[in-house]
This record gives structure tokens, sequence and C-alpha cells, in this order.
């Protein structure tokens, strides 16, 4: 198995998965439904094999046009990840400019992708200054905060494959951390980015059978020490919001990404299957990076489990398809399950109808051989930026 899994198909599965799971979850997004039926999926599912198949006949027609046939367009989450994979491979490795106007280029350019409205005004600011100070802008948002969405974490991918080479999970941390800290530099945030860069470097590594308990220790392991790092602002933020909803003190969690990562163990081992509004309960499933990278990391590990309505599925479909029916922020809960099972189960489980609809899966797997063929040079070079950020040289998580 290990062998049928190359490593090169393994990062062409990762960011073309990506693209697949953002393309076909946005399908979705607008519900905002607590869960979305998989037989649903099951029918767009339907609809894009029915888009494929016309697109195929048309093109082998020799007297008629040729034909690109109905498209599934990816989001913001495609846009940025793309710009992230490019700017890495451009400068070998994290220049903070160069990214920073990658991700506003990209929104000027095309602003019909779904942009949240905190981060296009991070992008309007960076164009103003001329990105003089790439951080800057995030960091003055909500407060001094910064945003603690997932926007950071849902274009991670290209990091993960970047840092593979490496094989240190620090290095990883810090370039997740520079990567996220141009648009959200709230520390959830981050750490929501850095757990998804990992959760690729791991399913990169994934030998034969997946042990769900072994992939969660070793998420669980770094995820103790970055949120020890962040228990004091933890507290403060917790005392805060219990103090706005008029109780006393606070009972929620200085550890929050490791006890969800507890309950994943939990759900995955319990004999019946979580309900929907478990899951929303105890993962999350909105555009906080907290209550969405828990959730994709999920859908991945029960993706191997017998899910109803999708026996005759490979791993990787049903990876797709679960992670949308759990509804919520369904393009990027879908487009971080995807890569991570991309990279796990490699380019080989990608629906060929999947990759022929789905806009931007070409340019995934060009940037997927140029990082792949980086990560097998002898002259990678270390994460750096021409602008240091702004906790470059403490590399706190705080």
């Amino acid at each position: 198995m290990a062998q049928a899994r190359s490593l090169l198909s393994r990062y062409r599965g990762c960011l073309a998965g990506a693209v697949i799971g953002d393309c076909v979850g946005a399908v979705f997004e607008g519900a905002w439904a607590d869960s979305i039926a998989i037989v649903k999926i099951i029918k767009e599912d339907e609809k894009i094999r029915e888009a494929a198949e016309k697109r195929k006949r048309e093109n082998e027609n020799p007297d008629g046009e040729v034909s690109n046939g109905e498209i599934w367009t990816f989001t913001d989450d495609t846009a940025m990840a793309r710009s992230v994979a490019k700017s890495l491979i451009k400068h070998n490795g994290f220049n903070a400019r160069d990214m920073a106007r990658r991700f506003s280029e990209e929104y000027f350019n095309e602003r019909f992708r779904g942009y949240g409205g905190s981060v296009t005004v991070v992008f309007q600011k960076l164009q103003e200054t001329e990105y003089e100070n790439p951080f800057e802008p995030a960091k003055k948002q909500f407060e001094g905060q910064g945003s603690y969405g997932n926007g950071g974490a849902m274009r991670i991918a290209p990091a993960g494959l970047f840092g593979y080479k490496d094989n240190d999970f620090h290095r990883l941390r810090d370039l997740a951390k520079d990567i996220t800290n141009i648009t959200h530099s709230h520390y959830q945030a981050i750490q929501g980015a850095v757990l998804q860069a990992y959760a690729v470097d791991l399913a990169l590594r994934v030998e034969g059978h997946l042990d769900a308990d072994e992939f969660l220790n070793d998420l669980i392991k770094q995820m103790k020490l970055m949120e020890k790092e962040t228990e004091r602002f933890t507290k403060m933020t917790n005392e805060k919001v219990a103090r706005d909803r008029g109780e006393e003190r606070s009972s929620a969690s200085e550890h929050p990404y490791c006890d969800k990562l507890e309950k994943i163990k939990t759900f995955l081992k319990q004999e019946a299957p979580p309900s929907p509004e478990e899951i929303d309960e105890e993962l999350g499933t909105d555009v906080s990076a907290l209550e969405s990278v828990p959730a994709a990391i999920f859908a991945f590990l029960y993706a191997t489990k017998d899910i109803p309505y999708l026996e005759n599925r490979n791993l990787f479909e049903k990876t797709v398809m679960y992670a949308i029916s759990l509804g919520g922020d369904t393009d990027t809960i879908a487009t971080m399950a995807a890569a991570i099972a991309g990279a796990c189960y490699g380019e080989e489980q990608l629906p060929e109808h999947w990759k022929l609809c789905c806009e931007g899966v070409d340019d995934a797997l060009e940037d997927a051989e140029q990082l792949y063929n980086l990560s097998q040079s002898s002259n990678t070079q270390p994460p750096g930026s021409d602008t240091k950020s702004p906790e470059q040289d403490s590399r706190s998580l705080q």
C-alpha cells in the first residue's frame, strides 16, 4: 500500500484534494445548516459526474467545439492557499511581503470569492502601505487581539508539504505561524493553523493502516506544549467572556484544542455514531479556527468507519462527503479535511469527475509538483522572511 501512495502522489492528492473539498463544500456553505443530509451531497456528486460525462462527450466530438462545461468554483480558501504555495515555491521559504502582496492582489483581482469582511480590511491596509509591514494591519484588528477565524488554517496545507523534508515540528510551527500572522494574529487562529499543518505532515507519513489513536496522540503532544504557552491569555479571554455573560467565573477550558482532540477519541471509540448536534456542540463547525479545525480532523478519521450511504466510496470521497455533512462552514471544513485525506491516501483516490469539474485542480497539481521537487532538493532553506514577524525573535505563540 505504501508503494502505491508515492510521496509525489500524496503531494498532488493534498493540494488537489483541498481544492475539491472547497469547490464541492462551497455548494452547501450558504445554507449554514446544523447538518447536511448525505443524500443531498450524493445528488450533488451525481450532478458533477453528469457534467464531467457531458464534457467528455463534447470534447471527443471532432466536429464540435471544445467545451469547458459546467465548473464548480473555488472560494477564498483555495485562492489564499495557492498564494501560499506560489510564494513558498518562488522564495524557497517564507517571504512576508511577497505573500502579503499575493494575498491582496488575489483579492482585488477576484473579490467574488467569498472573503470575510475583516480580512478585506487587512488587504486594503496592506495595499495602502505598500506592504511595508505585512503583519501590522492584522495585529491591530479586534482591539489588538487579532482575528481568531479559520482563515490561516484553511490555506496552510502547502506549508505542511513544504516542511515535510525538515521533519521538524518547531520549524513547521514557525512557518505556519508566520503565514497566519499576515491576516490572523489571535493565538487561537495561529494554533489552529499549526494543528492543521501538522495534521497534513503526519498524514504524509502514514504507512499502511491509519492508527487514529496514534495520529491524535501525536497532535495532542504538540498542542499541549502550545496551549501551555498561552494558558494566561486563554484564562483572561475566558474570564472576559464570563463577565460579559454576567457569570461569576468561567468554566471554559484553558486547553481547548487538546480537549477537542480528546473528544474526537471518545467519538471514534463509542459504539453509536455521534449526532450532528453532539459534533456541533463538542467540536464546532463555525468560522473560528477552534470550532472548525478539530471538526476537519474528526471527519478525516471518522471516514475510516462505515458510514450509511457511503459504503461504496473510497476513503477520500467519504472524508469529503462526511465533512460537508457536518454543516456550518462546509467549504472550509471540507477543504481542510480533504487536504489531510489527500496527503494520506494520494491522488489515486481523487475521483476523476471531481478533478475534471472543480476549478483550480490543474493549478494545484502543478504547485504540488513544484513543492515536491523542493522537498527532494538539497538546497531547501529554512523558513525565513525579508520582514520579521512581531514575535519572531522569541517565537512565542502568545
